[in-house]
Order: structure tokens, then C-alpha cells, then sequence
């Protein structure tokens, strides 16, 4: 009898083990769970912040495109005013310079003496 009494004790221990085991690995199996969810969670914003920062890097990018485009046509633009500007300049010299030496020439003395 005392074996019988042995044996219930042994099992009653070992059930409330296996029973305090059972417990332990359910909750240590809800808190994987959370923390998957956690980690979609991060990795779902990590994504997003990602994908956020290339639409804005994308559009900055092709923001200054289009500002050095508009810079380089205006440059463009006065650089060719300039070359023509020259070119009337080059044009026009000879004939200005031409018409002060022919008032020098046929100038009349301011100094009569």
C-alpha cells in the first residue's frame, strides 16, 4: 500500500509538472505570436518608410531636372542674346568709326587765330 500511496504522489507531482509545463510553453507560444505580429508590424512601416523616402528622393530628383533645365535654357537663351549683340557690334563698328573720323576730317577748326 505504501507503494500505491508512493506512486500517487510521484504521479499527482508529475502531473502538476507537466500541467505547470503545459501552461509555461502556452504562454511562451502567445508570446512568440505577439512578437511575430510585432515584427510584421515593423516590417511592414520599415517598407513603407522606404518606399516613402524613394517617391520623395524621385521627386526631388526630378524637380531639380526641371530647375537646371530652365536655368540652362535661360542661360542659353542670354548666351545667344550676347553672341548677337556682338556680332551687330562687330558689324556696326567699322561705320561708327568710320563717320567720327569723317567729322574729324572735315571739321572746322574751333581755333581760328
Amino acid at each position: 500500500m505504501l507503494i500505491t500511496v508512493l506512486i500517487t504522489i510521484a504521479s499527482v507531482g508529475i502531473l502538476s509538472t507537466i500541467g505547470y509545463l503545459v501552461s509555461t510553453v502556452r504562454s511562451l507560444k502567445d508570446k512568440v505570436e505577439a512578437l511575430s505580429l510585432e515584427m510584421i508590424d515593423f516590417h511592414t512601416h520599415t517598407n513603407n518608410q522606404e518606399a516613402n523616402h524613394a517617391r520623395e528622393h524621385e521627386n526631388f530628383s526630378q524637380d531639380l531636372d526641371v530647375r537646371f533645365d530652365k536655368v540652362h535654357r535661360k542661360l542659353s537663351k542670354n548666351q545667344d542674346e550676347v553672341y548677337q549683340n556682338l556680332e551687330r557690334f562687330e558689324t556696326k563698328l567699322p561705320e561708327a568709326i568710320r563717320k567720327v573720323i569723317g567729322h574729324i576730317e572735315f571739321a572746322r577748326p574751333l581755333d581760328k587765330k
